[in-house]
């Protein structure tokens, strides 16, 4: 099948979807498989990709915003870590992200460029209560449904059976539900057909049951047609659901199968659908359920024309707004308006012409540091941007050939810098590490009446396309703001879940969440005459007098990584006398900002036994840490305890 659909200019056709648990079978797998069922039918194409970006079928290939019209990420546990225009979806209801670390979940939404609702408003008014005064986001506008690319078969009541599918979590929580104890009843009458894993999690979720059918494939359209057969399908909703008015794939899948639906009291069916389905209450007693459900069918097979255009009326409910074929037409006839608007809303770009010089710092030669910082110099979008990269005056000739020839070849203009990180003897080696502070004072000296703003890049940095346009916006919109950053991505190895970072803290430099450096965007106008009496002798936290008194515009996009393996720079300094001399000059500086989301209880980086003790006293600290090891497991836990011991 596909459609007469004509692309919009400028646009590619071509989008991709994170798989994060590319070995796990699931219902992501359905998802996506009928995604690109609708993709090919609009004469697009949707691939698959890891949470770095990377593609499932070829990791060594990443997506990017060249390469793709976006990136959908149907999760809320990782951030967006790839460099393209990301929407997040927002199907989840709040118990979810509760029971998954509600802060840390709830700030990776924000990490994203946009927001794909499904008409669920608690589900879009989370997301709006944190974006209130955000420069970067706007409320959700397109709309995306657990839902099918269109209408499979006719209206057709079947066998006159009743399918269900499902995983049965309550077999691996060893519990009893309520729809259960409904299945069990129905079990016996010979109506029911139910479909789903037979083993799961090494646990035989399905057995016990009479009406357990089979295993059906995540394909996009089997699942269809064994409900198309049966003629009626159970659509149950967990509570959270409910509550939150959120549909599960299930509605979707049984209208497109053509079966009448017999559905909880889940307040989206009555919104969208109203006398289109059949209802029963799951806060009514498990036999008058029983009861409700065995008189629908009871009606349908009595009243088979009325059954018929019952479902028919649904049929041309869902065809109007709920089919992927139509969400994604309506986003990609959308798509260049809203990312216009979103962009304008981060900023004015180079139109106000506001010079920003970016120094990307290299103190020793690291091919794969100037590969890094080269290639976030030029993917900017940022026009009035000036690249700086920054290398010590002592590196050997043959490195600095090798860093000459790899930026003739850039495909943008740097400049390079010399500067003096080190101190060297006669042999070239280095006997001393000049303050970090020093580097930057003179940076800021030579560059004052150059730019209008200053940043400073580490070693260990990425920024994603968008960086710079993001933090100078900041700027742009309000005179008043001297100092904005921007969240961070920390990223540790091949770890697959990755943290959102915002707090500013320059009290000390934490390990496991340093304040960073490109995270920054200064005025230059603003940066005071006499630093050089403070900066110079910062080596650890030279920012914060940077900072100074300024209130820090902190900004939801988190558009820079921060490698945490790569520390930067090495621990060198003494802490006492660098907070001595920032508490001299500003002392506002080691006020702790919080950022957009305040921070859940975290241990330090490094612990001390009294510190242990007294944590282990703290029911919330313990409470965090069984939730860390539901997702981690014990041993990752146990090695993150013992580096906080040493």
């Amino acid at each position: 099948m596909e459609l007469d659909y004509t692309l919009p200019e400028g646009l590619m056709g071509r989008f991709a979807v994170v798989k994060l648990w590319p070995e796990v079978k699931n219902a992501e797998d359905e998802c996506i498989a009928r995604l690109k069922i609708a993709a090919r039918a609009l004469g697009m194409e949707c691939v698959e990709v890891n949470g770095d970006g990377s593609l499932v079928a070829d990791p060594s290939q990443f997506v990017a915003h060249d390469n793709v019209d976006f990136v959908l990420h149907l999760h809320f546990d990782t951030p967006k870590n790839y460099d393209a225009f990301s929407f997040v979806a927002l199907w989840n209801p709040l118990n979810f992200y509760r029971e998954w670390g509600y802060g840390r979940t709830s700030r990776n939404l924000t990490s994203h460029d946009d927001f794909i609702s499904c008409s669920s408003d608690a589900a879009d008014d989370h997301v709006r209560r944190m974006i209130r005064s955000s420069s970067t986001h706007m409320a959700p506008k397109f709309k995306l449904y657990h839902s099918t690319p269109d209408i499979i078969h006719e209206p057709s009541l079947g066998d006159g059976k009743l399918a269900y599918a499902g995983i049965n979590w309550d077999a691996l929580r060893a519990g009893q539900s309520r729809h259960q104890e409904v299945l069990k009843k129905l079990d016996p009458t010979g109506m029911l057909r139910i479909y789903g894993p037979h083993i799961f999690l090494d646990v035989q979720v399905w057995k016990g049951y009479d009406s357990y059918v089979k295993e059906v494939p995540f394909d996009g359209t089997s699942m269809v047609d064994e409900i198309s057969k049966a003629g009626a399908a159970l659509v149950l909703s967990s509570q959270g659901h409910k509550e939150a008015g959120i549909m599960s794939n299930r509605l979707f899948e049984t209208l497109a199968a053509g079966a009448l639906v017999i559905c909880d009291e889940n307040p989206f069916a009555k919104r969208f659908f109203g006398d289109c389905l059949l209802y029963i209450d799951s806060r009514d007693s498990v036999e008058q359920q029983v009861k409700d459900i065995t008189d629908h069918m009871n009606w349908a097979r009595s009243n088979p024309d009325a059954a018929l255009a019952m479902i028919a009326r649904a049929q041309a409910i869902m065809r109007t707004q709920f089919t992927l074929i139509e969400n994604l037409r309506v986003i990609y006839d959308g798509l260049t308006a809203r990312k216009a608007q979103l962009g304008g809303k981060a900023s004015a770009a180079s139109a106000a012409n506001m010079r920003v010089c970016v120094n990307f710092l290299m103190p020793e030669y690291s091919a794969e540091v100037l590969d890094r910082h080269i290639a976030s110099a030029a993917r900017q979008d940022y026009l009035a941007q000036s690249a700086c990269l920054v290398i010590d005056g002592g590196m050997s000739q043959a490195e600095r050939d090798l860093v000459d020839d790899a930026v003739a070849r850039a495909r943008i203009d740097v400049e390079v810098v010399t500067t003096r990180f080190f101190e060297r003897n006669k042999t070239g080696k280095i006997v001393k590490t000049y303050c970090l502070g020093s580097v930057i004072n003179t940076l800021i000296s030579a560059q004052r009446h150059q730019a209008d703003a200053f940043m400073i890049v580490a070693p260990n940095e990425t920024l994603l396309h968008s960086h710079v346009s993001v933090l100078a916006g900041a700027l742009l919109a309000k005179p008043t703001v001297n100092c904005a950053a921007t969240a961070a991505r920390l990223t540790q190895g091949d770890a697959r879940v990755n943290g959102v970072h915002e707090i500013i803290d320059f009290g000390h430099v934490d390990r496991a969440g340093p304040p960073g450096y490109g995270r920054f965007i200064f005025r230059m106008a603003a940066i005071p005459d006499d630093i050089d009496v403070a900066l110079p002798y910062l080596h650890g936290r030279p920012l914060a007098v940077l900072v100074g008194d300024h209130k820090v515009a902190q900004l939801l996009a988190a558009s820079i990584a921060i490698d945490l393996e790569e520390e930067y720079p090495a621990r060198a300094w003494n802490d006492d006398s660098e907070s001595d001399v920032i508490r001299a000059y500003s002392p506002g500086a080691l006020t702790v900002a919080t950022g957009a989301m305040t921070p859940e209880l975290y241990v330090p980086a490094v612990v001390s036994k009294r510190q242990l003790v007294r944590l282990l006293g703290n029911r919330n600290w313990l409470r965090a840490q069984v939730g860390a090891l539901r997702k981690e497991g014990f041993t990752a836990r146990f090695k993150k305890l013992i580096e906080k011991l040493s």
